[in-house]
């Protein structure tokens, strides 16, 4: 699975051609069948983009894309024009729903039953959001789903201890900088 670089403009090229799910998660998938995706922090649309241009072919597929875009170290009012300029250069754009609130809110005001075959978690990296965003996402998946963690090395720990709560609903089927678990 390709993505046109030159197409999107971007500032950190941080969803690149080495990212694990890239390479990865097709593995796992029928990216011709309907897909509910989720990505919980979006930063510039690159990995949203390849989401849209990917996994999307179905005529009911969709992709939520949560993030507030709070002004941090990493995040300028520039992030979230150029995530908006990305998305309307993407191949599925009009199966994409953007949410600017944290993954939250988000998870507080969806309908209880919606449900995600995919559910890639990059947002907010404190303890804190970790737990919450592992115990909302719990509650949005059905079987056979695959819920996908960037930056799994330098956030090990939270993860695994707050995964341990879940140990008899999924299996790891990708482990390496990225975790893939999918639901039992």
């Amino acid at each position: 699975m390709k993505m046109e670089y030159n197409k999107y403009v971007y500032t950190k090229k941080w969803f690149n051609e080495n990212t694990d799910l890239k390479n990865h998660l097709h593995t796992f998938i029928d990216t011709k069948q309907k897909l509910t995706i989720l990505e919980i922090g979006c930063y510039e649309g690159l990995c949203s983009c390849y989401f849209s241009d990917n996994y999307l072919e179905h005529k009911d597929s969709n992709l939520y894309c949560v993030d507030p875009f709070y002004e941090i170290k990493t995040v300028s009012n520039l992030t979230e024009k150029l995530f908006l300029n990305n998305l309307m250069k993407s191949k599925h754009r009009v199966k994409i729903i953007p949410k600017k609130i944290s993954s939250q809110e988000f998870f507080e005001n969806i309908d209880t039953d919606l449900t995600f075959d995919i559910i890639y978690v990059d947002g907010d990296h404190s303890d804190h959001a970790i737990q919450g965003d592992i115990k909302n996402c719990f509650k949005h998946v059905k079987q056979n789903s695959i819920i996908w963690f960037d930056d799994y090395v330098p956030c090990k720990s939270i993860i695994d201890s707050e995964l341990k709560k879940y140990n008899h609903r999924f299996t790891v089927i990708f482990k390496n900088y990225q975790l893939g678990i999918k639901i039992l």
